[in-house]
């Protein structure tokens, strides 16, 4: 009996120490990887995690400093919304809205011919109902779907990419209701109580917020108060590398490229007021590399932002005209301003 049990003792530890073996030497399973189509880019149960940055204390008056040095070109709402031009030493310019969130100013999304964003079975972006939808900032600006109840459209940009079945890649929340769901692409919200942010967020983390528009792009070219920057592979005094939140650009070095060279670029930038509330700012840029672009926002006070669809797809619209004048692309969403009438 003795010997029986010494037996089975000898087979369960050989069993045990070849479980822990293979439990240590064999392969992991591999990574969800998360594209323009899969079922992960839309659960929202799931976002990478991205290391914390330390907060950055917010400097109001810089917002003002800058805009000394800009040439106004109109202001709306009483001021809550303010238009300006600058050109840089560089040679290139920027077209830039500063809207003051909760003064009377709201931003919010606009979709193609008011149609729905959302998503097939397998994951691909598509427009609830199918077919094509997409227009130029312009046509979104003065369409009838973008006119909202007792507010002015003053202004408006380009924003989420678009993949081949033409519905924004990104998240989309309008008016409080979810329509897509990508927690691997940084998305910009906007609360319910006009408070902004800009990062990964999954359903419920969406809900948890109340935002109440949202829109998905990338990349992001500030966080925290850093400079992404792609010659750097650490984070190193005013930079980080390129790509902080790890977001799942299936064309990386298309991004790079983009971010790094002079293409026109549009972006939105977030930062806190002197009183606590909080401002955005709509760029667009001309002639301006992504660092030179990401300095001149932080320039403005904004502790992060985020790159939006960029070379012929930037456009921006003041009081239903272009504010440059070139041949645009049709977009599947705007990111449009109002003010209280």
């Amino acid at each position: 009996m003795t010997g029986s049990i010494s037996n089975w003792t000898v087979l369960f530890v050989a069993a045990l120490s070849i479980g822990v073996l293979l439990s240590v030497f064999a392969p992991a399973p591999p990574a969800a990887i998360s594209g323009w189509s899969g079922a992960a880019s839309i659960t929202g149960e799931a976002a990478p995690i991205a290391a914390e940055a330390a907060p950055v204390a917010p400097v109001p008056a810089l917002l003002e400093q800058y805009n000394r040095a800009s040439a106004l070109q109109e202001s709306a709402g009483d001021g809550s919304v303010r238009f300006y031009r600058r050109a840089l030493p560089g040679g290139g310019s920027l077209a830039y809205f500063v809207i003051m969130l909760g003064d009377g100013a709201d931003v919010r999304v606009v979709s193609a011919d008011g149609a729905t964003p959302g998503s097939d079975a397998a994951g691909d972006t598509i427009w609830v109902g199918g077919g094509q939808h997409l227009a130029t900032v312009q046509e979104m600006a003065a369409a009838s779907y973008a006119a909202r109840p007792g507010m002015a459209l003053v202004g408006a940009t380009n924003f989420g990419f678009f993949g081949a079945r033409t519905s924004s890649e990104g998240t989309v929340v309008v008016d409080g209701t979810i329509h897509r769901v990508n927690p691997w692409r940084a998305a910009l919200c906007i609360t319910a109580d006009q408070r902004a942010e800009i990062g990964l967020f999954n359903r419920a983390a969406l809900e948890t917020r109340g935002c109440r528009q949202a829109v998905g792009a990338g990349p992001v070219f500030l966080w925290k108060g850093k400079i992404a920057n792609p010659a750097v592979s650490a984070p190193s005094g005013d930079f980080i590398p390129f790509n902080p939140l790890g977001e799942n650009f299936a064309q990386l070095e298309w991004r790079i490229t983009a971010y790094t060279s002079d293409l026109p670029k549009t972006a939105v930038c977030v930062g806190e007021r002197a009183d606590g509330g909080a401002f955005l700012v709509l760029v667009t840029s001309y002639g301006v590399p992504g660092l030179e672009l990401a300095r001149n926002l932080k320039a403005m006070g904004c502790t992060d932002a985020l790159g939006a669809d960029d070379d012929t797809s930037t456009q921006m619209v003041w009081r239903g005209a272009p504010v440059v004048q070139r041949p645009p692309r049709e977009v599947p969403d705007a990111l449009a301003v109002y003010v209280r009438e």
